[in-house]
C-alpha cells in the first residue's frame, strides 16, 4: 500500500498560510474543544503519527478543506459542499 503522505499535506496547507505549529494547536483546541500539542503536530507533518480520525477531522474543518484531499482520493483541496 502507498503511503498516505497525511502529513505532508498537512503540513503544505499550513505553511501556504504562513501558520506557526504552536498558532494552529491554539486555534484547533480553542475552536474544536481538542488536545492537540505543537509536538503532535510536528510529528504529524513529519509523517511519525497519523491523527485520529477526531483531530484529523478538528484540522480538515480549521483549514477549511476537504478529507479526501488529506488522505489522497482527490486532488481538490476545496470540500465537496463548497465547489
Amino acid at each position: 500500500m502507498d503511503k498516505l503522505n497525511i502529513g505532508t499535506k498537512l503540513r503544505e496547507i499550513r505553511e501556504d498560510r504562513d501558520l506557526s505549529l504552536d498558532m494552529v494547536a491554539k486555534d484547533v483546541n480553542r475552536l474544536y474543544d481538542t488536545k492537540i500539542s505543537k509536538g503532535k503536530l510536528s510529528k504529524w507533518e513529519r509523517d511519525i503519527n497519523i491523527p485520529s480520525l477526531v483531530d484529523l477531522s478538528a484540522l480538515v474543518r480549521y483549514y477549511n478543506v476537504s478529507l479526501d484531499y488529506i488522505i489522497g482520493i482527490t486532488d481538490k483541496k476545496t470540500p465537496p459542499h463548497l465547489r
